[in-house]
């Protein structure tokens, strides 16, 4: 048999050289790996990176992926952004323990290697790990052809982060009377987009129209010109900085991250089972996004059970550190809330509201 007619690897779909080229743009735009901890470079079969010394270390690790929001941004043609929201969704974690994130590693899927493409996606990855103080110590991009269509993808990865051990944070240490802070979020983040993307389709809406809410308001994180895929893409906010600097500020108990479940789900692993904490919905805006979703047919209860409604992160904290704490968040350039407190729980839920929300 001819080499000409001979079975090869390109032929059945994965183009090796195509992916040693992504390799290689990757290389030119990556900076986060330029840390004095890290031990070699990108490219090897595993990253090494020296562990800085603790007294009584732990390691705190989390992992989770992007979800739907991947469909928007293919939709839209932009892929820069969406592993901003990747690192984020893990990084923020593991944070909300309180150890700091040390290093990322992310895991791509595609249909079909573009270069280019996968270099701008995983550029995203490292202005995540950049924005998140940590390393992107490693990864994987894989190509499936036929089980991903050409242009389709999909992506995972997950953080690890160190800390004292007795600097924890977690509902152990949640009391009643501690006070909630709400920092708040730039939209929608990277959960419910399944629900997004169904109202988009049933209300026939186009992602490249100009977004504006009810009442003409528009998002400031996107600005007054956004459209509507672009006030949807905007990166999760990435709260590890802040978060560590308000370890160091003190008085913090436990935070919780509000991704998919929205607050029942993530506020309510943040109080031990005696205990529950109450949320004054009225005690922040919720954003022109979330009124923009409710506006639609998203009624208040469904989307405190599905987004975080104008809330990334809720701290609980002891109430002498409340004031110092908030300075802390604002000086980090993120808005922040006292949105509520710790109390005895009774016979009720371990999340309850007064109030309403602000759409």
């Amino acid at each position: 048999m001819g080499d000409d007619q001979g079975f090869t690897y390109k032929k059945a779909g994965v183009d090796v050289e195509a992916g040693n080229r992504a390799v290689d743009l990757m290389r030119q735009r990556l900076k986060s790996t330029q840390h004095p901890l890290v031990l070699g470079g990108l490219g090897g079969f595993g990253g090494a990176m020296r562990l800085p010394k603790l007294k009584d270390p732990v390691l705190v690790a989390g992992t989770d992926g992007v979800g739907t929001k991947i469909e928007l941004a293919r939709a839209m043609g932009k892929l820069g952004t969406i592993g901003i929201d990747l690192v984020a969704m893990s990084v923020n974690d593991v944070s909300a323990c309180g150890a700091v994130p040390l290093f990322f590693l992310d895991y791509l899927v595609v249909g079909k290697v573009v270069p280019e493409e996968v270099a701008e996606i995983v550029a995203g990855v490292d202005e995540g790990c950049r924005l998140a103080q940590c390393v992107l110590l490693g990864g994987e991009t894989a190509e499936h052809p036929g089980q991903f269509p050409d242009g389709d993808f999909d992506m995972a990865g997950f953080a690890v982060g160190l800390a004292e051990r007795d600097e924890l944070w977690g509902p152990n240490l949640v009391a009643d009377g501690d006070v909630l802070v709400g920092i708040c979020s730039s939209g929608l983040h990277s959960n419910g987009f399944s629900l997004v993307r169904h109202l988009l389709k049933e209300h026939a809406i186009d992602v490249h129209s100009k977004f504006l809410s009810e009442g003409g308001a528009f998002c400031v994180h996107a600005g007054p010109k956004a459209s509507v895929g672009e006030v949807l893409l905007l990166p999760t906010i990435i709260y590890s900085p802040v978060l560590h600097d308000l370890g160091h500020a003190g008085g913090v108990h436990a935070a919780a991250h509000i991704t998919g479940g929205g607050f029942p789900d993530n506020v309510g692993r943040a109080v031990p089972d005696a205990l529950a904490a109450e949320i004054d919905l009225g005690a922040w805006p919720a954003g022109p996004v979330f009124s923009w979703l409710h506006s639609l047919g998203v009624r208040a209860a469904e989307m405190l059970n599905t987004f975080n409604c104008g809330l990334g992160m809720v701290v609980a904290m002891d109430p002498a550190h409340v004031e110092k704490n908030i300075l802390v968040i604002q000086k980090a350039g993120l808005e922040a809330h006292v949105v509520g407190e710790v109390m005895p729980r009774g016979d009720g839920a371990a999340v309850r509201y007064r109030g309403e929300l602000k759409l």
